[in-house]
């Protein structure tokens, strides 16, 4: 939820349709339930309202002349790659990373804990480890990092698979257990990385949404290779354990495009 501060910095933007679909739905919660915020929208729209009635500025030819000049001279000033620096708010405090974390290292003792069978080969839970280690990796950066996250994620759950998939059968049920699996799993340690995130900035919780999620679903892979009766077949590891991957990361990539207008941009 965000705060009556942020609503006013927010309002703006909802009111032109700019705010991203999590953001404005953040927004409208907020509202439904604050009187006050309730009386800020209603000025901020009747001054709009006011101001749209009124007539167009008139701008000569010469002061018109001498504004694009100050804005020439401000622009060659400015020092270069200077508007492609992050801004303070995208800016994510690593404390943001506990609550992915220990979402994580819970998925993963509470999936390899409790199988039925557990693999007894010292390469299977290397793989896992390994695989592991990235997801835990991934967790700890969640909100500092975007679309690197995706590359990173598939990149491990696809290594993974070719080093140690051999030839084998195609089992859908099987299959439909480890993808389910490695889904419930992106949605448990993204929702952590979600609420560790709660008060920081728009982008600050879509990042930390979106990589949560892909760390979860990596963390699955790593149980499941170990856990899995069918971690040795290539087929099955392509199919369901790096497709659970890409899922996940195909509803990642536009949660990390997402546009959370001009405050967060």
């Amino acid at each position: 939820m965000p705060t009556c501060k942020q609503m006013t910095e927010m309002a703006t933007d909802r009111a032109e349709g700019a705010l991203g679909l999590i953001d404005r739905l953040r927004f409208d919660h907020h509202l439904a339930s604050c009187d006050g915020c309730q009386a800020y929208v209603r000025q901020l729209q009747a001054t709009v309202g006011a101001l749209r009635r009124l007539p167009e500025p008139e701008i000569s030819a010469a002061l018109n002349g001498a504004l694009m000049a100050q804005f020439d001279a401000l622009a060659a000033a400015r020092t270069p790659g200077q508007a492609d620096r992050a801004i303070p708010e995208a800016r994510v405090p690593a404390r943001f990373a506990r609550w992915p974390v220990l979402g994580a290292l819970a998925v993963l003792g509470l999936l390899v804990a409790f199988a039925r069978n557990r693999s007894q080969a010292p390469g299977d839970w290397t793989v896992g480890a390994a695989l592991a280690a990235a997801a835990l990796s991934m967790a700890l950066l969640a909100g500092r990092v975007a679309v690197g996250a995706i590359v990173a994620a598939v990149s491990a759950a696809v290594a993974a698979a070719l080093f140690s998939g051999r030839a084998g059968a195609l089992e859908l049920a099987t299959g439909a257990h480890c993808l389910g699996l490695e889904l419930v799993a992106a949605v448990v340690v993204g929702a952590a990385a979600w609420f560790g995130a709660r008060g920081g900035s728009p982008v600050a919780l879509r990042r930390s949404l979106a990589t949560g999620a892909l760390a979860g679903a990596l963390v699955a892979d790593a149980a499941l290779q170990i856990t899995c009766g069918s971690h040795d077949a290539l087929p099955h590891l392509l199919a369901f354990h790096v497709g659970g991957v890409l899922l996940v990361a195909a509803a990642a990539l536009p949660v990390l495009r997402e546009q959370p207008g001009r405050a967060s941009t």
